[in-house]
């Protein structure tokens, strides 16, 4: 089997693709900024960690030395994003490249190459450091995490009801639908240089997805529509955070999602 490094394999997609790597029966190291304690919920059992930062290259080398296949499924926010995604993925893979690592596979958002939010562009220029690098690379598109959307609702909790953007749809898939699909890239699925599209089972309104989670958490906030502003409310309403044709097979989707947390 081969090495796996999952860099920022302590985040919420990087568990997923930490424990499927080693469920499959890879050598699998994770890279964050931050080690785990071996108790601590970030942790999985089976993998190595090593610290390493994208952005200042310190640790690169020694995490990328002996690597088969990279994994990157880092994130970042505010303005820490685009030094993250753009200027951490070019010292990553001119740092592999020199090592030998022979393929990269990167987490990256449907629609990311068809909007002008922020967070979007800077995905989309990390996209780019990956398809111009001398690796084998595939890029995974994914819709939005059932975590992420739940987490739009919980945005209202400080007014007491559950925010649902208006004339928007979500496709909302599990992380670990999503971990499966990065693996399978990992071991070769897919064309060397391709981006493949996942997305959750169903495309279903905000307003549906809200009116589910308020029954299956027993919550008794009110559903606030709201109408999302800037580029990415644009971006959503406009349908190009979906992708129906390349929903997963036999996925989880968002009611039993919800189910299982229960």
């Amino acid at each position: 089997m081969s090495r796996v490094l999952v860099v920022g394999g302590t985040g919420l997609a990087g568990r997923a693709v930490t424990a499927e790597a080693v469920e499959r029966g890879h050598e699998v190291v994770v890279a964050a900024r931050r080690v785990p304690d071996d108790d601590a919920d970030h942790y999985v059992n089976g993998a190595a960690y090593v610290t390493a930062d994208l952005v200042t290259g310190s640790g690169l080398e020694e995490a990328v030395d002996g690597v088969d296949v990279i994994v990157d499924t880092s994130n970042a926010t505010g303005k820490q994003a685009a030094h993250v995604f753009a200027t951490g993925a070019q010292n990553l893979m001119h740092t592999a490249a020199r090592f030998g690592v022979h393929r990269a596979v990167l987490l990256s958002i449907v629609g990311a190459d068809r909007s002008a939010y922020g967070y979007y562009r800077a995905k989309a220029a990390q996209e780019r450091a990956y398809l111009d690098s001398a690796l084998d690379t595939r890029i995974v598109r994914a819709t939005q995490f059932h975590d992420f959307v739940t987490a739009i609702f919980d945005r209202g909790r400080p007014l007491g009801a559950l925010l649902a953007p208006t004339s928007t749809r979500f496709q909302p898939i599990a992380v670990g639908d999503v971990a499966r699909v990065l693996v399978d890239a990992a071991e070769g699925d897919g064309e060397p240089g391709s981006v493949i599209h996942v997305g959750g089972p169903r495309v279903e309104s905000a307003r549906s997805l809200a009116e589910q989670w308020k029954q299956g958490s027993g919550s008794r906030r009110v559903i606030l529509p709201v109408r999302l502003g800037g580029a990415l409310g644009a971006t959503w309403r406009a349908g190009r955070n979906l992708v129906p044709e390349h929903a997963v097979d036999g996925g989880l989707g968002y009611g039993a999602w919800i189910e299982s947390r229960a």
